[in-house]
């Protein structure tokens, strides 16, 4: 059995395209329960508070961006499009020395773009990310902290002058066990390339700011996936509102078990057939353990399985056809121009629009 033909027992093969190119209905929406498993720093313009949301009836919830979950998962996609060798060696996050670095599967998933002179190019995400929302008010999930940089010697006296050093600040983090229920949709997209989306957000496990020097802080449970002609109107926002009304005040008991439950119902209220769960005959844990077991090391040559390294090959090549088709690259070499010599200019690559991610490391 094909890669393919195990992909499409779980999800129909009609909700995916063979060629890039092809732009029609149909939607496949991932829905994920966010939990943290280590304090986790979500702010913006203030770096002392978390980002929130204040809702009409007066509660205030923890509020994730898309970028901030979007960026860490891209960025491992890169790393991961590296490792089979998929994209240029010069890439890095957010720059791009022309459109021809575009020509990757990373690239045709999240979206990216170069805006270097004389080469700008862009291509759209394939995978939309909701906003997260928590289920708890923010003032029972998150704790601030103060903190304050050390001397060498371990304490606060500045060593040249004898006093006490000004050098404290306060964080506030969002406190392990609390559950964001989160949602991705995907269009219009290849069954390898599907599969490295889910390897990169079943793998990333650190988020928020100071991931250079915090340990894992977010585990990632892929809970349902709906499929339809259209998509559904259910996102973070809906359940968290709808969990509130349906749990009240036992929304401070939300544990990962109940949460799952509760996002699972959500998406059958939408998705009724077209839903794969733990509870339905097309069911999750297989999707995930099957999805696992593609990293495993072959057992003959101890190095990457083969299935593993024919996505990449596959997706590459899907890629390199499409923007071919769409004369974003080609292969023939630009022919030079006649006329007086023009003067030298600076070719230093350009960073894209998703440069507007927070850097990675924040």
């Amino acid at each position: 059995m094909t890669i393919n033909e195990k992909l499409f027992q779980f999800i129909p093969e009609k909700y995916f395209v063979k060629s890039l190119k092809e732009n029609r209905i149909g939607q496949i929406k991932l829905a994920f329960v966010r939990e943290t498993i280590n304090p986790l720093i979500i702010r913006s313009t203030d770096s002392e508070a978390t980002i929130t949301l204040i809702r009409i009836d007066g509660r205030e919830l923890v509020e994730i961006p898309p970028r901030k979950l979007k960026s860490r998962e891209k960025l491992l996609g890169l790393m991961i499009c590296r490792e089979f060798g998929v994209v240029d060696e010069s890439v890095r996050y957010n720059l791009f020395d022309g459109a021809k670095h575009l020509n990757n599967p990373n690239s045709i998933v999240f979206g990216d773009t170069s805006t270097k002179s004389g080469d700008t190019a862009g291509l759209v995400s394939r995978a939309i990310y909701d906003w997260a929302y928590s289920l708890r008010d923010v003032k029972d999930i998150t704790d601030k902290l103060q903190h304050n940089a050390l001397s060498e010697a371990g304490t606060m006296i500045d060593e040249t002058t004898g006093e006490m050093r000004q050098s404290l600040f306060s964080t506030e983090y969002v406190l392990p066990n609390t559950f964001f229920p989160h949602f991705i949709t995907v269009d219009n997209i290849t069954p390898e390339l599907f599969l490295h989306l889910l390897f990169c957000v079943l793998h990333q496990r650190r988020y928020g700011a100071q991931t250079t020097t915090m340990a894992n802080n977010l585990n990632n449970h892929l809970v349902a996936i709906g499929y339809s002609d259209f998509e559904k109107p259910i996102n973070s926002f809906t359940v968290s509102k709808n969990w509130d009304e349906t749990n009240g005040k036992k929304s401070n008991a939300a544990t990962l078990s109940s949460v799952t439950e509760f996002v699972q119902e959500r998406m059958a209220d939408f998705y009724k057939k077209n839903l794969i769960t733990s509870k339905t005959d097309k069911k999750i844990p297989d999707l995930i353990k099957w999805v696992e077991e593609l990293w495993e090391d072959d057992e003959k040559t101890k190095d990457r399985k083969p299935e593993l390294k024919q996505i990449y090959s596959s997706a590459k090549e899907s890629v390199d056809s499409y923007l071919k088709e769409i004369k974003m690259i080609t292969d023939k070499e630009p022919k030079a121009k006649r006329g007086k010599p023009t003067p030298k200019t600076d070719t230093k690559p350009e960073t894209g629009t998703e440069n507007q991610d927070e850097n990675p490391a924040d």
